[in-house]
């Protein structure tokens, strides 16, 4: 036997092996093309007309904001043309946002006039 002709007789043996075992055909380096979003969590504390963020910058991907009214009045928390429910004291709300583009995102509370009276900030996607 000559050595094209033992090739030609384990290739398909060892392929056969591999597709029995369940062992993947490309290296697992090749297979891993898909990136797992990165998901970033800013707690949000809403106060009497002022907000507090535990972080004002995140990177490219989800936010989730754990929004918690500790102020004595109803307020919300608005970024990017979604906003949480209004929240009395004690309640607090999630809200998710997917940022795809680095920029400058203002924030505020829609309730009454409270942006006007200082319930307003920017948020930073890097």
């Amino acid at each position: 036997m000559n050595t094209t002709m033992i090739r030609a007789a384990i290739v398909p043996v060892f392929a056969a092996s591999v597709v029995a075992l369940g062992i993947p055909a490309r290296a697992p380096a090749a297979q891993a093309t898909h990136s797992t979003a990165l998901v970033t969590k800013v707690k949000v504390t809403a106060k009497n007309f002022k907000f507090v963020l535990s972080r004002k910058t995140a990177r490219r991907g989800v936010v989730i904001f754990t929004v918690t009214n500790t102020g004595s009045v109803q307020h919300n928390f608005s970024i990017k043309g979604r906003s949480t429910r209004k929240l009395s004291h004690g309640q607090s709300a999630t809200l998710r946002v997917t940022f795809l583009r680095k920029g400058s995102y203002p924030y505020k509370c829609t309730v009454d006039h409270h942006a006007e009276l200082g319930m307003k900030g920017v948020f930073t996607i890097t």
